[in-house]
């Protein structure tokens, strides 16, 4: 079989297997590794090392002593791309520029609910390279303190919201997803499990919405309050492409607010909404992503079992009930830990963990699924 640091450059290859063992195979299946997809080698660095190929629509860096680790099939020539501009008349979809408003709180459940009272904080989290520490600094300006993170040498930076004095920021590491791969991931992680800030500002890249979306569908399932800023929109823009703001708000069921970070715009309504959600903890409408029909309900079963065991556990342990289970069937061995499970509770959740497991990463897979799903419904392309 021969495996993916094989590939010649301008080949692709469908991937067949994700080798490695716990948080490392699962590095690889959050990064859009997933079986059955295809992937192109682009170029080799100048030294052979490392390798850049393009999957799920984006470009990715791997080692090669990794790319040793995944078998592929189906060797071919890489297909020309469709850069054709796709005209879809705007005014058919009413939805808001850059600054304006969505219309997610207009008929808001929670009118009637009394806003908690005292200092907010916030988490700023993204992918690296979309503009977050630009984002940060227009967010807080002057009024920042550096320190680092409890027990690493992780960079902490904090700061004020400027006309929000009883608003606090976190800039949080650059991550791709919440597994414990990274000491970044592992600190971001912690930060937003034992410090629960009120609520999360997630920033990603216009450019790029189905790779950085990965990370919102699991921030999602942390049921904290998310707003979604959508950075580059100008950049997107330009080259004739456009977000539906309000048809994403609606499938994802939070706030999202078109921004550029570069020349401050849009930042002011993201702050509004953000300490709207945090005021009146509106979580996600939508924190459960699995189908009961998808591969017959496996994972649906799966999780939802897990998820009626590990019950006091999640809650004793301060974790999110939906979170910590799909963890679990992740193999992810700090959640296991946190949980303090019982023998006979680790081998009912193992079971349902290796059974998936020979399913290609269900719980990774349909996390790809629903990005690109959403970014279909809510994206008219440009000139790229």
């Amino acid at each position: 079989m021969m495996t993916l640091d094989e590939l010649a450059v301008g080949e692709s290859a469908l991937l067949q297997t994700v080798g490695g063992e716990g948080v490392l195979r699962q590095h690889f299946l959050d990064m859009g590794l997933i079986p059955g997809e295809e992937v192109t080698l682009v170029r080799f660095a100048p030294l052979g090392d490392p390798m850049e190929i393009m999957v799920q629509g984006y470009e990715l860096t791997l080692r090669k002593d990794d790319a040793q680790k995944i078998e592929v099939t189906n060797v071919h020539p890489a297909a020309a791309k469709d850069r054709k501009h796709l005209r879809v008349e705007t005014s058919t979809y009413l939805h808001p520029g850059l600054g304006e408003p969505g219309k997610y709180h207009e008929e808001s459940a929670y009118s009637d609910v009394k806003p908690i009272e005292g200092r907010l904080t916030f988490a700023l989290v993204g992918n690296q390279n979309c503009g977050k520490t630009t984002l940060f600094n227009q967010l807080t300006g002057s009024n920042q303190h550096v320190g680092n993170f409890p027990g690493v040498t992780v960079d902490q930076k904090t700061g004020v919201i400027r006309g929000y004095p009883e608003a606090e920021v976190v800039d949080l590491p650059g991550i791709y997803s919440l597994s414990p791969y990274t000491s970044e991931e592992i600190v971001s992680r912690e930060f937003i499990l034992k410090q629960k800030p009120t609520g999360i500002i997630n920033i990603v890249d216009a450019t790029n919405l189905t790779r950085n979306l990965y990370l919102t569908m699991q921030l999602m399932e942390l049921g904290i309050p998310v707003v979604l800023a959508i950075n580059m929109m100008d950049e997107m823009e330009n080259n004739g492409g456009s977000i539906l703001i309000n048809e994403m708000e609606r499938l994802l069921q939070i706030p999202v607010v078109p921004i550029s970070a570069v020349k401050n715009q849009g930042v002011g309504e993201l702050v509004k909404h953000a300490i709207h959600v945090a005021r009146y903890q509106e979580k996600p409408g939508i924190t459960d992503f699995c189908d009961k029909n998808d591969h017959h309900g496996a994972l649906h079963r799966a999780l939802h079992g897990i998820m009626h065991l590990i019950e006091d556990h999640a809650k004793a342990a301060g974790i999110p009930l939906r979170f910590a289970a799909s963890k679990l069937v992740e193999g992810d061995p700090l959640v296991e830990q946190a949980l303090a499970l019982e023998a006979n509770e680790k081998s009912f959740c193992g079971t349902f963990s290796r059974s998936l497991k020979k399913s290609a990463g269900l719980t990774a897979r349909l996390r790809w699924q629903i990005c690109a799903s959403s970014l279909s419904a809510v994206s008219v392309k440009g000139r790229w």
